[in-house]
């Protein structure tokens, strides 16, 4: 009964409830996945994280003795530059989360007072980043809080403030991106926008951190490095003002409940400015889309005596251009290589005293960037292998369906294969094994990539596709694993280890096994033969197929 009196119809947490309710079923991976296998699947995975990862905080927390003094400063620092990237991440799910159509209409004409289609969105927004950063808390302070004292669970009241924190300032932003640049263009700047305060707080994070690649190139006694240790002096001396911050976390449970009203305190002005306003918000999202203005071209008939893979490469490429979400899948994976230049630098500059790290770097810079291959491969052949294609248009074309499989292969590998290139060339003047290695192992991740992908597509419309993500989580699991073997096989070869043949051959088994077990009839593009254009009055029609020709 009290549940009932609480989630009214109409009022702010049953709009709530809805909301959360709608990105869960969003956000699912597969339609007919048993309801326990998630969460049980999420506990077995962060309680692994939490022993492995979690158990060296726990130490280092055992060491200071109940002194946190000195790490609190460190701390601060560190959770400061993982709020910059946090907020810059959810910045893109804010902007789709504030530009829901919907039922304009019936928003616009609903009894409801606006403000609480906000309050909503917003909680549901807060409630969406305190599980993932609950979670993250959970792997890295969840030993210590076991092991050394319960007060480091003061980590969650600063997760839940940051979470309300982070749903208010986001939504500024994104509904101010909204209003000056419109719905397509604004897309495109939060975007920009979210991928330089990801940039921002990766660098400042291994700036202040003690294990950060460039924090330890600054302090490089032997061949410091002027421009490098200025803008380490800056960073260090803007975040060093933060050691409260830092406290919140190591079980000052004051400072922790202080910056949760503050959150709550942002999050009310926020609500109370753009709650009055969404009525207009909404007037202003009525008749937008995300389509540029049409553009009268004139037809060039060479266009079409390309050859056919051409012609399918193109169009799957520009098909996955107009996806918002494209320029982040692009460039996203690239931002964990910034903090290797510095060491790619190092070792050019400095070949003869870098030759003992030189296999240990090489090796793990090339383990990191086939990983990152690897998810960006997978994310662009699950765009392209599940888009639904219309199976008439396709069964009435000349054109044989290996080609078609084989542009979309293409589409999907070729952000991955110039980014391989890229860095190889870059890598190859310090850790030439590591850049041969990278390269071979990089293809082969891609192809295994593509494999994995193709061999459960899910037929969706396109515009849907990251609306509702419909993916199997078969498909994710293998290319997971794909991921890390290819990984380790990488760096186990750039370090000249002759094991890397073991997870090379698993990697390949894995590929294996998900195209011989591939459902049937689960692809978008027909597999029998394709119909060519034959004389008109023959018999059979002006079409007919291969095999009657």
């Amino acid at each position: 009964m009290m549940l009932d009196s609480l989630f009214v119809p109409g009022s702010i947490l049953w709009l709530a409830r809805h909301q959360i309710r709608l990105s869960w079923r969003l956000g699912r991976l597969g339609k007919k996945i048993p309801s326990w296998i998630k969460p049980v699947f999420t506990i077995l995975f962060v309680g692994l994280l939490s022993f492995s990862m979690g158990y060296g905080v726990a130490k280092i927390f055992e060491a200071a003795a109940g002194d946190y003094k000195q790490l609190s400063s460190l701390a601060g620092a560190v959770i400061l530059t993982l709020m910059i990237s946090g907020i810059s991440m959810n910045l893109m799910g804010s902007f789709m989360t504030i530009t829901e159509k919907g039922d304009l209409d019936l928003l616009l004409s609903s009894p409801i007072p606006p403000h609480r289609f906000v309050a909503a969105r917003l909680i549901s927004s807060a409630w969406r980043g305190f599980c993932i950063y609950a979670g993250f808390a959970t792997i890295f302070f969840g030993a210590s809080i076991v092991m050394i004292s319960p007060m480091f669970a003061s980590i969650y009241v600063v997760v839940a403030g940051f979470a309300i924190l982070d749903a208010a300032i986001t939504y500024m932003i994104a509904r101010q991106a909204l209003l000056w640049f419109g719905l397509r263009n604004g897309r495109r700047a939060t975007i920009a926008l979210g991928a330089i305060g990801v940039m921002i707080g990766l660098v400042g994070y291994q700036m202040v951190s003690s294990t950060g690649s460039l924090g330890r190139l600054a302090a490089d006694t032997e061949h410091p490095n002027a421009s490098l240790i200025q803008v380490h002096d800056v960073i260090v001396s803007l975040t060093s003002n933060f050691s409260w911050l830092g406290g919140t976390i190591l079980g000052d449970w004051l400072g922790a409940l202080a910056f949760l009203v503050a959150g709550g305190v942002v999050s009310a002005l926020v609500l109370n400015f753009a709650g009055k306003r969404y009525d207009q918000d909404v007037a202003f999202l009525n008749g937008q889309n995300d389509h540029a203005p049409h553009k009268i071209r004139k037809a060039h008939p060479q266009q079409f005596r390309r050859p056919a893979l051409v012609m399918v490469f193109h169009k799957e490429w520009l098909s996955m251009t107009r996806d918002p979400l494209f320029v982040s899948q692009l460039i996203v994976p690239l931002f964990t290589m910034v903090p290797f230049l510095g060491f790619v630098w190092n070792a050019v500059s400095n070949p003869n005293e870098q030759s003992e790290m030189a296999p240990i770097m090489g090796a793990m810079f090339a383990a990191i960037t086939v990983f990152n291959v690897t998810m960006l491969t997978s994310s662009l052949a699950w765009l392209t292998a599940s888009v639904e294609e219309a199976r008439d248009l396709l069964q009435a074309s000349p054109l044989d369906p290996k080609i078609i499989l084989q542009g979309k292969v293409l589409a999907a590998s070729g952000p991955a294969i110039l980014e391989l290139v890229l860095v190889a060339a870059l890598v190859a003047w310090a850790w030439p094994l590591a850049a041969l290695t990278l390269l071979i192992m990089g293809m082969a991740t891609c192809a295994g990539a593509c494999v994995i992908e193709f061999s459960r597509p899910r037929p969706t419309k396109r515009p849907k596709m990251t609306q509702r993500p419909d993916r199997s989580l078969v498909t994710v699991l293998f290319g997971l694993g794909l991921g890390i073997l290819w990984a380790c096989a990488a760096g186990l070869a750039a370090a000249k280890i002759l094991w890397w043949l073991l997870p090379a051959a698993l990697a390949i088994t894995i590929s294996y096994i998900a195209w011989a077990t591939r459902p049937r009839d689960l692809s978008s593009i027909p597999v029998s033969q394709p119909l060519v254009a034959v004389s008109v009055g023959s018999p059979g029609g002006p079409w007919q197929r291969v095999d009657q020709t």
